[in-house]
């Protein structure tokens, strides 16, 4: 299980299987949205929603790479989104141009309308032919974490965040608070659901729940890190803006050694989580 190139390539082969589109009369929107979600990203949020469930679980990927697959649309539609004129205003993604500078604000607006809809679609479809009374409450469960991380109680409340002040205007904990919902959330969300579907107790989806969300803040640090490599001057919100380097580091340390608590006591069937969540938080070194 911790061939996580395997699971990887398990993952891309079934999120292909569900775009197989022939001659469709909305083939733009659709080549928008292949454009997007098969466009290099690291596949991040399905692997530890996969690799949650294989800790915990040694029944068929076929019960979770719905979730995943629907975390990765989910995703996939807030970098679009996040990309357009009115939000973030970036002609670049991943070294290439985004979605609306291929396709037009209109066509990206649709694609990650799309996306989310497809998202749910695939789940519900997922469900419908669930037999058994507690894997469909489970799988009832995870759906429903799913969307509330992602809504404006998540993810969008983040993106709200973001776009409705001025970098001068944040604080340190307002900085942290938007990390908290627009990018920690649906990473929290993505080793949760793993979890729910393979049927841990409430107490420990607890300890999951804490695990994913030091990891997901941890991560976003990470980012600034790089980020701040990359481009000193961007003028964007940073938690550089409020910490020098090493304190930001540090403070990953803490997180991550923080994460690693939160599973004490749950029975992992390897330290799989450990080692992907050790691969996020050491990008920069």
């Amino acid at each position: 299980m911790r061939d996580f190139d395997n699971l990887l390539e398990k993952f891309n082969n079934y999120l292909s299987s569900l775009l197989e589109y022939d001659n469709s009369p909305q083939h733009k929107v659709i080549d928008s949205i292949k454009y997007s979600l098969f466009s290099g990203g690291k596949r991040i949020r399905p692997l530890i929603c996969l690799i949650s469930f294989c800790e915990f679980s040694d029944e068929s990927l076929d019960k979770i790479l719905p979730f995943a697959a629907a975390i990765e649309m989910i995703h996939t539609y807030s970098l679009i989104h996040d990309d357009l004129p009115a939000m973030d205003d970036d002609d670049f993604r991943r070294d290439k141009p985004t979605n609306h500078k291929v396709y037009s604000e209109g066509i990206a607006i649709l694609a990650g309308d799309g996306l989310l809809n497809m998202s749910m679609e695939i789940l519900l479809r997922h469900i419908e032919n669930i037999e058994d009374p507690e894997d469909l409450k489970r799988a009832m469960r995870a759906m429903k974490y799913i969307y509330n991380a992602t809504g404006v109680n998540g993810m969008i409340g983040g993106q709200t965040i973001d776009i409705d002040r001025d970098v001068s205007d944040y604080t340190e904990d307002d900085c942290e608070n938007m990390y908290k919902l627009k990018t920690g959330a649906l990473i929290k969300a993505s080793v949760v659901v793993g979890g729910i579907v393979a049927g841990l107790d409430p107490d420990n989806i607890t300890k999951l729940a804490k695990f994913g969300e030091y990891i997901g803040i941890a991560y976003q640090f990470e980012d600034d890190l790089l980020d701040e490599e990359k481009d000193p001057d961007s003028g964007e919100i940073n938690m550089l803006l409020f910490k020098d380097k090493e304190d930001l580091q540090n403070e990953i340390i803490d997180l991550t050694n923080g994460a690693y608590e939160a599973l004490d006591g749950l029975e992992l069937k390897e330290d799989a989580l450990k080692s992907f969540a050790a691969k996020l938080v050491n990008r920069s070194r």
